[in-house]
């Protein structure tokens, strides 16, 4: 709970917000332009956050389907709530089927299929955020990625990379290869892609939403057509086909959850809220935690003892993360030891300035115990959405459905005393973690970085960037990442390198001192994910973004102006 709010149910009220609140600025920023323009269009057309949220995962889920689906994935989303005045946290994540069993898992964890496939909880969680804080139908917020799934959009490079990548794998299905594959070649850059069965599938959950009698009612009926109907029905069938755990009560039973985040007081007015355990968003926290009583005044974000003091904190949050940190509903995560000003000052404690720790590195509580897309908006009313949404990075598609499935099963422990190993039904410690920031009651910075265990050091960079080094959104994204691996990974095979990654453009000296340190520092590109930041002023009035110079679609939009609606 933050100092000066009284914690509501699935939320957690903002310090001391002012009572007076200005016309909001309207933004939209994300890794891809088709899917920006989609979200600006929604807000444009009146409607919330929410709606504007759900129009552009719904096409990132088209144009980015080696990243994210609203059909096939789950998501993780804090979203700033200007009435009641409020943040929540959105658990659209699910179980791990059923059928599933570590002893068949096992010798197949490293390999492709629909064995990889946990729940999808995505499309759940978006209904819930449509009907808890929505206002447009169902028909006008997937109206843009109908329009674009049917009528085609060019191959990025970033795509090019993903299909050469899985290239062996979508050879391996029919239906792949009718969508990537043209005249025996893969698709290239510029090349146009459709994906005509993913839009009949929205169609027909728009048909279900439409046959109901009013919005609520329609948002339900768009539910079940998906988990108690022919998506859930066709999903199955497939997964008993290709050697899958899923089953009809697994997709039954299933709901997403609208959760209380996590938060600390970093400095004397800004709040900083992250997704519960089981997403690994503490982990971001934490080193925050550990880093905010040290001075960075005078500093650059490349000097020395500056990433020598963020390395360790994140390497030490890691450790907690790996001794601690699973399906709640199954192990005893400590948050609030984890988060606790003790805890931290302890940590900091343990970190040496002048020799860097290598795994393995022991948690400092005695207790026993493919990738992805983010996304941020704010609207007219003062709301805010900061989403991080991801399927993994396989490229399987469920049959005619036009559903790209997820592969979080391999981010699960093969080891049974881990808290977050493979058992049926248990929810995996999912690495999507968006952050959201609040100064003085009021959204501030919504931010995110994709890459598995890249995010949350991602962004512990970007905030620290603006926050100790007044950079704007749009330096602190383009500025120089590292990335650690003093830790064991997210994903198969599970290995800890004891690397420091760092961006070819990282200066040199800093990069020899770091490795007087003794830290095994590797140079090179594409280490580093991807990430967006939005950022609003004082009164809420204007918005800055920060937008991926890494990727070539990404895009993001601020509104001339409050919206008059």
């Amino acid at each position: 709970m933050t100092p000066g709010g009284t914690p509501e149910p699935g939320g957690t009220t903002a310090p001391d917000a002012p009572e007076d609140r200005s016309p909001h600025a309207q933004a939209v920023v994300s890794s891809h332009e088709l899917a920006t323009a989609a979200g600006t269009e929604i807000l444009e057309a009146g409607g919330t956050a929410a709606d504007a949220a759900v129009a552009v995962a719904a096409v990132l889920s088209v144009v980015e389907p080696f990243y994210s689906s609203v059909l096939g994935g789950g998501t993780w989303g804090l979203y700033y709530d200007a009435d009641p005045d409020e943040v929540t946290s959105l658990d659209g994540v699910g179980p791990v089927g059923s059928a599933a069993t570590l002893d068949d898992y096992r010798p197949r964890a490293g390999d492709f299929g629909m064995h990889q496939a946990i729940l999808p909880g995505a499309w759940d969680g978006w209904m819930l955020w449509l009907e808890e804080y929505g206002e447009l139908e169902l028909g006008e917020v997937l109206a843009p990625a109908i329009a674009v799934a049917r009528e085609g959009y060019p191959v990025s490079s970033e795509m090019t990379y993903w299909l050469t990548l899985e290239e062996a794998n979508i050879r391996q299905s029919p239906v792949m290869t009718d969508l990537y594959i043209r005249d025996g070649d893969l698709l290239d850059t510029g090349d146009t892609v459709y994906q005509r069965d993913m839009a009949d599938t929205f169609e027909d959950l728009v048909a279900a939403y439409d046959g109901a009698a009013d919005r609520s009612t329609g948002i339900q009926a768009a539910r079940d057509h998906f988990y108690r109907g022919p998506v859930a029905e066709a999903v199955v069938a497939f997964s008993e086909q290709n050697g899958g755990y899923l089953t009809l009560e697994d997709f039954s039973s299933f709901s997403a959850q609208i959760v209380e985040p996590i938060s600390i007081d970093y400095g004397e007015d800004v709040t900083v809220y992250q997704n519960p355990p089981n997403s690994q968003g503490i982990t971001m926290l934490q080193a925050l935690n550990i880093l905010q009583n040290d001075d960075f005044s005078g500093r650059s974000p490349d000097d020395p003892d500056v990433v020598h003091l963020q390395v360790e904190a994140i390497k030490l949050a890691f450790a907690d993360r790996h001794a601690h940190v699973g399906d709640p509903e199954r192990t005893d995560v400590p948050v609030d030891e984890l988060l606790s000003d003790e805890y931290a000052r302890s940590q900091r404690a343990r970190i040496d300035m002048d020799r860097a720790a290598r795994w393995p590195i022991d948690s400092g509580l005695d207790r026993q115990a493919s990738d992805t897309t983010t996304f941020h908006v704010t609207d007219r009313s003062g709301n805010a959405a900061a989403v991080t949404t991801s399927l993994g990075g396989q490229f399987l598609v469920v049959g005619d459905t036009g559903i790209h499935i997820n592969e979080r099963m391999s981010f699960m422990s093969l080891d049974e005393g881990n808290v977050n190993a493979v058992a049926p039904g248990a929810t995996v410690r999912h690495t999507s973690a968006p952050f959201m920031a609040l100064r003085a009651g009021r959204p501030y910075l919504l931010g995110g970085n994709t890459g598995i265990d890249t995010q949350t050091q991602g962004q512990l960079q970007q905030f620290m960037c603006v926050v100790e080094f007044g950079m704007t959104p749009q330096q602190a994204v383009a500025q120089p990442r590292f990335v650690s691996t003093a830790f064991p990974a997210s994903n198969h095979p599970y290995e800890a390198d004891n690397t420091l990654q760092v961006e070819p453009a990282f200066p040199e000296a800093a990069v020899q001192e770091l490795r007087r340190r003794g830290h095994d520092v590797t140079v090179g590109a594409g280490i580093v994910g991807t990430a967006n930041m939005l950022a609003v002023d004082a009164d809420g009035t204007e918005a800055r973004l920060g937008v991926e110079p890494r990727n070539e679609t990404a895009d993001g939009t601020v509104l001339p102006g409050p919206s008059s609606r």
